[in-house]
């Protein structure tokens, strides 16, 4: 839960800043964790990028390939 509440923060802040200006305080901030927390889930900014990109693009993937099969 709490690392899909990162993610969730770290979409509405990377789009309403940019990921360049975002830093992980931020995202900790906007997510109500501490940066702590932020490096429990994740090494660094991309590997929250990452996995937030993944967590996005997955879903489609998969709805993608059972539509064509």
């Amino acid at each position: 839960e709490t690392r899909n509440r990162i993610l969730d923060a770290a979409v509405e802040v990377f789009n309403r800043q940019g990921v360049a200006q975002t830093s992980l305080n931020d995202v900790a901030k906007e997510a109500g964790v501490t940066r702590g927390a932020i490096y429990w889930h994740f090494t660094n900014k991309v590997a929250m990028f990452d996995a937030m990109i993944n967590r996005l693009i997955c879903p489609l993937i998969g709805t993608r390939q059972r539509t064509s099969a």
